[in-house]
């Protein structure tokens, strides 16, 4: 059922194109991975907000959430034109041309023809897939470390730097950072943010940090407990956002506040000193919110302080924009505290807010889940799979290329097509009926939703239309 001299042949006649369809695609993949910057993607996704680009740029704040565009388009594209081409190539081409007459008078059987052809024609296929897989983990690792821990972010770098440390060190152990003014000074000045905002951005991140251990380690022991039972992953795991709302379910657990306060450099009853107060603390918020005495809402607030702050240092509001702390300059606060109503003191603590939130917006924008990013590869595989077993499948079907063309290239172009126009118009929902790209669900994929039933169906029709072409090729008439 197999053939080395057929397979090598397949590779002789499509190695090349699979080889460079596969650097271009690794080539632009590490590319998006690369340039990716979490401020300047965030305000692209902003900008095409409520515009025709606006379902296509959505996800532009997270690296995921910008290669999920990646593997809608360019992905799906680069694999359109590697197996329309070879799919003509591998079958009706040699019939067309004659080729294949004299590969079927030799004692080779045509089931070991087609086998032979499909089993290339799938595997380069995964193989491409596998191979823009690791490229992509570990450019992203390289450009990033987010693959194997947490994201390595510029003011660690400049932090380690001033103290003479390795980056990876000081991240694990961000407290450093805090007791060392110098450190303090170079990360400030890389985040774009004053010290004062800096440093609270670091208790922030701290107490994040350390939430995400207690809560992995709080999911360990429940599931430890709950290991015989019958419950739900979901009800099992605790989330760091879980952790975060309500702190409190640390508290009876010493191995939690043990793996907590070990980031935080505490021991453990100063670290269930610090989550005790963190919970005071909240409840205070919600009883007594300094928001809710503003004259308007704190997004509407920084803009007109914007505008009053860059009129006043003569320069562009785009620039107080990505540097904050301008406006924190004598001149430019009493500017933007009389166009706003706000108080001084009150206006300097919604900009350090501000930049603390976009800090640690920018953190998690560059969160790499490594079982989500293989999902969008397998989606992306599995959908150019089912696309190929159409292009194979005209390829066996017709005697002739330019009829195998117009079927094997034109029916999954149409599917493109649509899937484009559909991400340009809510009101074309339904055509998402007539294109198999609707089966390969990235949002559901990237928000850990149901994509599996849409992967296996994509995955049987590969399966029928392969197992069809086999059958049609072995049956029918051959010109030879």
């Amino acid at each position: 059922m197999f053939s080395k001299p057929i397979f090598k042949q397949s590779v002789r006649s499509n190695g090349l194109l699979w080889l460079v369809i596969t650097l271009v695609a690794c080539a632009l993949l590490s590319n998006f991975i690369i340039r990716f910057d979490p401020e300047d993607f965030n305000a692209l996704s902003s900008a095409a907000e409520g515009t025709s680009f606006g379902s296509v740029l959505s996800g532009f704040g997270s690296i995921l959430g910008t290669l999920e565009t990646f593997y809608k388009m360019i992905a799906i594209l680069l694999g359109l034109v590697y197996i329309i081409f070879s799919a003509n190539n591998l079958v009706v081409n040699e019939v067309d041309s004659g080729s294949m007459a004299y590969t079927l008078s030799t004692p080779i059987r045509r089931s070991t023809v087609i086998f032979t052809k499909m089993f290339y024609m799938i595997g380069s296929i995964v193989l491409m897939f596998a191979i823009l897989t690791g490229v992509g983990l570990g450019v992203s690792e390289l450009s990033h470390h987010n693959v194997s821990g947490t994201p390595m972010t510029e003011d660690v770098e400049a932090a380690a730097d001033a103290m003479d440390r390795k980056p990876s060190y000081v991240r694990k152990h961000l407290y450093m950072i805090k007791d060392d003014k110098y450190a303090v000074q170079a990360g400030a000045e890389a985040r774009k943010m004053d010290q004062d905002s800096y440093k609270q951005y670091l208790d922030q991140a701290i107490m994040r940090d350390s939430y995400k251990k207690a809560a992995d380690k709080l999911t360990d022991n429940r599931q430890d407990k709950y290991s015989d039972s019958d419950k739900d992953k979901d009800d099992i795991e605790i989330t760091e956002k879980e952790l975060t709302d309500d702190p409190k379910l640390m508290m009876k657990d010493n191995d939690a506040l043990e793996a907590g306060a070990k980031v935080t450099g505490q021991n453990v009853n100063e670290y269930r000193n610090s989550v005790n107060d963190q919970i005071k603390e909240n409840k205070d918020k919600k009883k007594n919110d300094p928001n809710d005495k503003l004259p308007a809402s704190p997004t509407v607030i920084l803009s007109t302080a914007q505008t009053a702050g860059a009129k006043t240092l003569n320069t562009s509001e785009s620039n107080i924009e990505d540097n904050m702390s301008l406006l924190k300059d004598d001149k430019a606060i009493e500017a933007a505290s009389k166009a706003t109503k706000v108080p001084e003191d009150q206006l300097k603590t919604l900009i350090d807010t501000s930049q603390v939130n976009s800090a640690l917006k920018s953190d998690k924008s560059l969160e790499f889940d490594v079982s989500t990013f293989v999902w969008l590869n397998v989606g992306a595989c599995l959908l150019i799979l089912g696309m190929g077993s159409i292009s194979f499948f005209a390829s066996t079907l017709f005697n002739r290329s330019n009829r195998a063309m117009a079927l094997g290239a034109g029916v999954p172009f149409a599917f493109f097509l649509i899937s484009l126009v559909i991400q340009q118009s809510d009101n074309l929902e339904n055509l998402k009926y007539f294109s198999l790209t609707t089966l390969y669900k990235t949002d559901e994929i990237l928000s850990n939703g149901d994509f599996g039933i849409p992967l296996l169906i994509l995955g049987g029709i590969a399966a029928v239309l392969y197992g069809a072409s086999a059958v049609i090729f072995c049956k029918k008439d051959l010109p030879l």
